[in-house]
């Protein structure tokens, strides 16, 4: 019991396990979101600063070739303009860039430090800017940087030691000479990871509603869907049990509830079965120790004396009889247990069906002759031959005769009919008498199944031919039916194929009965 249990504590459940799954599913989703979508911004990111600062290079290059066509720019230090000064100290404070001018050399000569904010020029030249003083962009970019413009990601030694977006322009007068260059810069790590930082504590807020919101909505369906599954696990455990009273309920209309129907219908079967297997032991008893005690107490007569000795071959007699008659017994259980075991081969050959039947009919001559019964039907007889197993169709045309005999009124009739047709043979063996209820007619075939033994003195029937002789049938690949009229006629009927359709390995079908 307590390894039962530590299994059960170490084994995760299916709802757990479901859980857990679609849970991970949505982290590496909501992961996998997060990284693509911050790539995609720091690109946007790039791409629209890099926009900005193209615009505001084209704006300020304008400005100054504006100037340069009204005298108002100095061609080496533009210094007598402080609306140069101005448009280069505003727009990178508005924009947070650093824009600047340089010479056709490289060298600064404008930029956002040479003026304050309340727009008081401070010099005349960018040598005294801390920020730009002493900084000369490389021939190799001045060579790139046309007027029609140049941009990339630079690192600008002297300038700043991190990566920076870089946008440039040459500035030309109106004879098209060139006056010097406009250069716009942004630094990418210390404005992208501030941009990143923000967007990512953004999404990190949507992320832990949306997961939290997620998390209750998958533990609500996890529970919703594995509900059917804890059900048919409680119930199977029930039919394990053997109790089989219990039925799953069936929702929906999808691979589980094919699933619960399947197990009901197994249920149905098995709860048939088991009651079957009830009533088969119940009845196996009944019949076996009847004659059982019978044969204890004659032959306990016969060795104490109770018995007189001229009366002991009569009672002997009586034993062989219950000897014989469980004998057949066993016999007949034998062959239906190995029918429906699939175990009980037939072999066939050629049968001549109107000799079965009249040699079948021998053995009953002398309680025919006793009851007064009349057979009918041998007259206009011919001969029929079929393919099959003349000793299994012996036992199946036994039984019948049998059945007719006991149940025949005394004086009365007994019918038997060959059907000769072109793929099959049936036979037919009807009698009068009392007749059989409709509502036990569908069970006349079942195994230990007998009618209302009031309608005759033959009362020693275990209510097994029968249904030996319906698997017998099946087995050929034929089948059997019962018909009666109450107080007037009971007629049974089967029919099998002419040829060996089934085969000579042919095995026994299961008896559902």
């Amino acid at each position: 019991m307590s390894q039962e249990k530590a299994k059960k504590s170490r084994r995760s459940t299916l709802f757990f396990k479901y859980f857990m799954v679609t849970f991970s599913i949505l982290l590496v989703s909501t992961l996998a979101f997060g990284v693509v979508s911050t790539i995609f911004m720091m690109n946007y990111w790039n791409s629209s600063n890099m926009e900005m600062l193209r615009r505001n290079v084209d704006s300020l290059v304008a400005d100054i070739q504006v100037m340069d066509q009204k005298g108002d720019f100095s061609r080496t230090s533009g210094e007598a303009n402080v609306t140069l000064f101005i448009d280069f100290h505003t727009t990178s404070d508005a924009t947070g860039a650093d824009f600047f001018m340089t010479d056709l050399s490289g060298n600064v000569i404008v930029c956002r430090d040479l003026i304050t904010d309340e727009l008081q020029v401070l010099h005349n030249t960018a040598k005294f800017c801390t920020r730009h003083g002493g900084t000369r962009i490389s021939e190799e970019i001045l060579k790139k940087t046309t007027d029609k413009g140049y941009n990339s990601t630079q690192n600008f030694t002297g300038l700043r030691e991190d990566m920076s977006l870089l946008v440039g322009k040459q500035v030309l007068d109106a004879d098209g000479n060139p006056l010097g260059y406009v250069f716009g810069t942004l630094p990418i790590f210390e404005n992208l990871n501030l941009y990143v930082r923000n967007l990512l504590r953004l999404f990190a807020g949507a992320a832990v509603v949306s997961l939290v919101f997620a998390i209750i909505l998958v533990y609500i369906f996890s529970d919703k869907m594995t509900q059917p599954l804890r059900e048919m696990s409680k119930i199977t455990k029930l039919y394990a049990r053997g109790d089989f009273q219990q039925r799953i309920p069936i929702k929906g209309n999808d691979e589980l509830s094919d699933l619960c129907e399947k197990l009901n219908s197994m249920a149905d079967s098995l709860e048939v079965l088991d009651k079957s297997r009830s009533s088969f032991v119940a009845n196996v008893s009944h019949e076996l120790k009847t004659p059982m005690t019978s044969i204890g107490g004659f032959i306990d007569g016969i060795l104490d004396g109770t018995i007189p000795q001229s009366e002991e071959k009569k009672y002997l007699r009586i034993v062989s009889d219950e000897v014989k008659r469980l004998s057949s017994l066993v016999q007949t259980m034998l062959t239906l247990s190995k029918i429906e075991a699939g175990e009980e081969k037939l072999n066939p050959g050629e049968t001549e069906l109107k000799e079965l039947l009249f040699n079948a009919l021998l053995g009953f001559e002398k309680p025919i002759e006793d009851a007064g019964i009349e057979i009918l039907g041998f007259e206009d007889m011919k001969e029929c031959t079929v393919f099959a197993d003349e000793k299994m169709l012996y036992q199946v045309i036994y039984n019948l005769y049998d059945n007719a005999v006991k149940f025949t009124n005394e004086g009365g009739k007994i019918y038997v009919e060959l059907l000769d047709e072109a793929d099959k043979a049936t036979i037919t063996v009807a009698n009068t008498g009392e007749g059989i209820k409709d509502q036990e007619l569908l069970h006349i075939f079942e195994r230990f199944y007998k009618v209302d033994q009031s309608r005759s003195e033959y009362v020693k029937g275990v209510g097994l031919g029968l249904n030996l002789a319906k698997n017998i049938v099946e087995l050929h690949g034929g089948e059997i039916s019962a018909v009666s009229k109450p107080g007037v006629l009971t007629s049974f009927s089967f029919w099998i194929p002419k040829t060996n359709n089934t085969g000579s390995d042919n095995r026994g079908r299961n008896n559902h009965q």
